[in-house]
């Protein structure tokens, strides 16, 4: 099963911060999440004020994301260095 991936305008606007290289290597990396069966299988679900979220992290970098499986989709929700996100 293929997932829709859709990236909300806050994530756009950290994504287009990064470094180039570091962008496309973040943006490949949830295409092939959005490739796997459950996009659950990889990363690490979230606790506490985060609860009901999904983390991936690519070097330094973490992605919150929601899987919203109703609808088939992983929605980037936030990207940021590990040490500024939570």
């Amino acid at each position: 099963m293929v997932w829709h991936l859709h990236i909300s305008e806050t994530a756009e606007k950290q994504l287009s911060k990064l470094d180039k290289g570091i962008e496309r290597k973040i943006r490949k990396y949830l295409e092939e999440v959005c490739e796997l069966a459950d996009p659950a299988d990889r990363g690490h679900a979230l606790t506490g004020p985060w609860a009901g979220f999904h983390r991936y992290r690519v070097g330094q970098i973490r992605i919150i994301t929601h899987i919203e499986r109703q609808i088939v989709t992983v929605t980037v929700v936030t990207v940021d260095r590990r040490d500024s996100i939570y």
